[in-house]
């Protein structure tokens, strides 16, 4: 459960959200629902999974809308680095996808772009870290 705050006890993030919504029509901003997150079920209004999106879309898989974070997830295309939707070029390595300045060497973490690395206990090494920890 998450921890309630001053003046709003046994609150969730939803009823808060709500809070802010209604206040926010109170000054004559509109934020009717687009619909729900097919993944998580929170509405998509102006938020999206407690995180803003840009320019206020959503995305459909099945008819079904979902949030950019949520669609992203679910078409496999999350930085295997920085967990953030990858939507221009990738790296494909370790059965994962990378931004390209995110795949980096385990150890001292220059970027891996040549295409050549070694896998040790599922993470990229350039070849020298590797061999100077695991040979």
């Amino acid at each position: 459960m998450p921890p309630s705050l001053p003046g709003k006890t046994g609150s969730s993030i939803d009823a808060l959200l709500g809070d802010l919504s209604s206040d926010m029509e109170k000054m004559g901003v509109r934020t009717s629902a687009k619909g729900q997150c097919a993944s998580c079920g929170k509405c998509i209004v102006g938020k999206d999974c407690l995180s803003p999106f840009s320019d206020g879309c959503f995305y459909e898989i099945d008819s079904r809308p979902l949030c950019p974070l949520h669609y992203h997830a679910r078409k496999g295309l999350l930085c295997g680095g920085c967990r953030a939707p990858i939507s221009g070029r990738c790296v494909s390595a370790m059965g994962k996808r990378f931004h390209p300045e995110h795949f980096v060497c385990a150890f001292c973490l220059k970027q891996l772009n040549q295409g050549v690395f070694k896998e040790q206990n599922e993470k990229p090494y350039c070849t020298g870290c590797h061999e100077k920890l695991f040979v």
